[in-house]
């Protein structure tokens, strides 16, 4: 069985989709186990997933504002939470063809964040939604953003879908849009104006991005900081100290310069290992090797 030291060697290395989709799984196994908790224990049924979803309510928003934010992580239904992991993975992978991981990461948060707003907006001045209070979560804003990002990029990108064969990507952005504008009066009114307003930030950044606006530079900006912070308050290494003089052998450069690059085509050799065959193949050595190596990064 996977220890933590494996698991977490292996999230450091996989691409930042694969990493939204690891975290997106933690937090609903993380949700369910503490709902069932709650009801064997005759507590507050689902609280904690009341307290996470996005509230159409501004003043409930008020009094959880975190809401905005924790929404796009959190899943309830099994079915949705695959069918939009799936979704993350795929166009994922085709978005990284053309930005960064950085920028995978703003666009999924901003992208969440525009399509939470959308929904809250007309929920509150659409007549047709004129006294409802509903909850919203889901990462489906968030990767309809990926999407048309990916597709404003691309657009003659040619994917392979199941039971339709070979399309544009343009065409799928598209597709994803309209369905979503045909189900606005559906039973899941919120998830639908979510995936427009999701749609539109995506839209918005791509074009902006083109005269050298980055609208979620203020979102990298934090996520650096808070990683900083968790580094140096969890990863801290232990400081040793000395209370008498001691003198070290620094190795000669030809000598430091042969074992730097030795240590790097090791390195390279287990990377390739690992995206031929996956984390498991790799022997006791190389884990060992692999493990070195990202306490010294």
């Amino acid at each position: 069985m996977m220890n933590f030291t494996e698991f977490k060697n292996r999230f450091n290395l996989a691409k930042t989709n694969t990493q939204l989709v690891y975290i997106n799984i933690g937090v609903f196994l993380v949700v369910a186990l503490i709902n069932v908790f709650d009801e064997l224990f005759g507590l507050s049924p689902n609280g904690l997933s009341s307290k996470l979803q996005l509230p159409s309510d501004f003043g409930i928003l008020g009094k959880q504002p975190w809401g905005i934010l924790t929404y796009m992580f959190l899943h309830l239904n099994l079915l949705h939470l695959f069918f939009n992991m799936l979704c993350l993975y795929w166009f994922g992978q085709i978005f990284l063809r053309y930005f960064t991981s950085k920028q995978l990461i703003g666009l999924y948060i901003f992208g969440g964040i525009f399509g939470g707003l959308a929904y809250m907006l007309c929920y509150n001045y659409l007549p047709y939604f004129s006294g409802q209070t509903t909850l919203l979560c889901g990462a489906s804003a968030s990767i309809m953003a990926l999407i048309v990002a990916a597709a404003m990029a691309m657009p003659n990108m040619q994917i392979r879908l199941l039971f339709i064969g070979i399309i544009k990507l343009k065409w799928v952005a598209i597709g994803t849009i309209l369905i979503s504008m045909l189900g606005i009066t559906s039973s899941n009114a919120g998830g639908e104006i979510a995936h427009i307003g999701g749609a539109a930030g995506g839209w918005l950044w791509a074009v902006l991005l083109r005269k050298n606006i980055e609208l979620t530079k203020p979102i990298d900006w934090i996520i650096s900081l808070f990683t900083n912070i968790f580094k140096i308050l969890f990863d801290r290494k232990p400081t040793l100290r000395h209370t008498n003089r001691k003198y070290h052998y620094v190795k000669p450069d030809e000598q430091y310069n042969v074992e730097h690059r030795e240590n790097n085509r090791n390195l390279d050799a287990i990377l390739d290992k690992i995206r031929k065959s996956g984390y498991s193949s790799l022997t006791e050595e190389e884990k060992k090797q692999l493990f070195d190596i990202s306490q010294k990064v």
